[in-house]
């Protein structure tokens, strides 16, 4: 009896799957996927520069007096001039052999001993005078230079709304062609996040005999990846 009504159970399990998985397809909504994109412009109002300073000869304890030396010097420069100390980072040091070419090949001659120091100002005319001033004070030479907007989470926030703005617009167009409606946003996901696209190259500049300068623009961009529900 048992063993009949097991078989009596499963029968009727195999007779409402169909059943069931209609019902289940019924009640999948039917939805749409897109994607959306925005940016927003933004006009640089700061720079940062990084300074690479090196010494090089035999003796490390030598080669380290003089790198203080010259950031001594050159942090006071700095200073002197309105850059904030909480604007000045001095990074770690690096010590590596030296190497020169000769008769033999390649053969260590000493050490270089180096360390880079990275600034950012909010007032762009005075790059090319904090550059000379430190190029005069020990910096060996000039890593990196970019121009900077002062609050970029703000525009990337904005450019987010673009990017939503974006994509309920495509997936408005796609639905209206199908003769249907958008309805809620079942999922929303962020997609690469504060990409900087500079228009041309940010570069200062600077008119013959004039002390002004020309920040290039730049946007901010972000997207973001939506579905949405179809209603008829």
């Amino acid at each position: 009896m048992q063993h009949y009504l097991r078989i009596t159970w499963f029968g009727w399990l195999v007779m409402l799957a169909p059943a069931m998985m209609v019902q289940a397809q019924e009640a999948s909504p039917d939805v749409i996927n897109v994607s959306g994109s925005g940016s927003v412009a933004v006009v640089p109002d700061r720079f940062t520069v990084t300074f690479v300073l090196e010494q090089k000869g035999q003796t490390v304890t030598k080669l380290k007096e003089q790198l203080q030396h010259d950031i001594h010097q050159l942090t006071n420069f700095l200073l002197n001039d309105n850059v904030q100390q909480k604007n000045i980072q001095t990074m770690q040091i690096r010590l590596h052999p030296r190497y020169e070419n000769g008769p033999k090949g390649r053969v260590e001659n000493g050490f270089v001993l180096s360390r880079e120091v990275t600034i950012e100002h909010d007032v762009l005319d005075q790059y090319s005078h904090l550059i000379d001033g430190a190029l005069k004070r020990g910096v060996t030479r000039i890593s990196r230079f970019e121009l900077i907007a002062s609050n970029p989470q703000k525009a990337y926030e904005q450019a987010l709304i673009n990017a939503i703005d974006d994509a309920k617009s495509k997936a408005e167009l796609l639905a209206g062609q199908l003769g249907a409606k958008i309805g809620k946003v079942t999922q929303i996901s962020e997609g690469h996040s504060g990409r900087i696209v500079t228009e041309g190259r940010a570069t200062m500049m600077m008119a013959d005999g004039a002390s002004g300068s020309l920040p290039g623009q730049q946007h901010i961009e972000a997207t973001v990846n939506a579905t949405f529900t179809l209603t008829q």
